[in-house]
């Protein structure tokens, strides 16, 4: 079985994020909820934005396994 090394000093970060993007997760769900029961969907606008938060994550991201 191939286990991820992570140092001492990256595992509480990477938690954090771990448990940060599991909360947006649920986040974008109720948000998806809530547009599909009011029949009224988000800005598109606000989508765009969102990804490209998530743009810059993932290549910051990208970055520090290079």
């Amino acid at each position: 079985m191939d286990l991820i090394h992570i140092t001492a000093k990256q595992q509480p970060v990477i938690n954090r994020l771990h448990d940060a993007m599991e909360r947006a997760l649920a986040y974008a769900a109720a948000i998806r909820d809530n547009a599909q029961d009011d029949r009224q969907p988000i800005p598109a606008e606000l989508v765009a934005s969102f990804a490209a938060d998530y743009d810059r994550l993932l290549s910051i991201l990208t970055d520090a396994a290079t």
